[in-house]
């Protein structure tokens, strides 16, 4: 038997409205919307943000980076989003279009564009692969990475040498899977921590959530709630 709800004065398989609600969220929670209509990633709150899968940009900007050293292999409205968080920002990019700071190389030879990390006398708390080029930007990233940094690599599910690559490192890996603006696939961008890795997020309630009273399965036996 197909369960209906009735809502607004239609009714609909169950499933139906429940899908209708997720498409609702996409539309008005994360910004998809107004990011396809535009060309250009947005969050929920209309801030420009990177081409990472939502899960993944959801745990990157609930962290406090301010005065972090970041450097990007392909930079563009990632470049925004990580000066917005108050970090000294570095990055190369093959393209002038991004080349917005005296801090990006525009290097078209794709060796030297490798390379071009080495250009900066700084160690990264955050380095970025998400260029032209990526399987050769590995080795250059693990030497220029802080101990307790991490290195993120957009698209892992596709540059699959690249991950397993940085998997014989000796890093904790994780993947983010899921949506992200513009696309329409389900894709994977992948965090690799250092050891020691300590930055903690400030929230935990993501685009579309709902912030919630805390209950006694949340509190100690003897602490009763007030």
């Amino acid at each position: 038997m197909t369960r209906t709800v009735k809502s607004a004065g239609v009714e609909l398989p169950i499933e139906e409205m429940h899908l209708t609600f997720l498409t609702h969220k996409l539309r008005t929670e994360y910004g998809f919307m107004e990011s396809a209509r535009n060309n250009m990633p947005v969050d929920n709150n209309g801030d420009v943000m990177p081409l990472y899968t939502y899960p993944c940009y959801e745990w990157i900007n609930s962290i406090d980076w301010s005065g972090a050293n970041v450097f990007e292999y392909g930079c563009g409205y990632s470049s925004q989003f990580w000066e917005r968080k108050g970090v000294n920002y570095y990055g190369v990019d093959s393209s002038d279009k991004w080349v917005s700071s005296k801090n990006i190389i525009h290097e078209q030879d794709m060796k030297e564009y490798a390379n071009a990390i080495y250009k900066v006398d700084e160690l990264f708390d955050v380095i970025v692969i998400d260029g032209d080029i990526r399987y050769d930007c590995v080795r250059p990233s693990v030497e220029k990475l802080k101990l307790g940094g991490v290195i993120i690599l957009d698209n892992s599910e596709w540059h699959r040498n690249t991950k397993e690559l940085l998997d014989e490192q000796d890093y904790i890996p994780i993947h983010f899977h899921g949506f992200k603006p513009i696309h329409v696939d389900s894709e994977t961008t992948s965090c690799y921590l250092s050891r020691g890795f300590n930055r903690k997020s400030k929230t935990i309630i993501p685009m579309g959530g709902t912030h919630r009273k805390t209950t006694s399965a949340d509190r100690p036996l003897n602490d009763p709630m007030p």
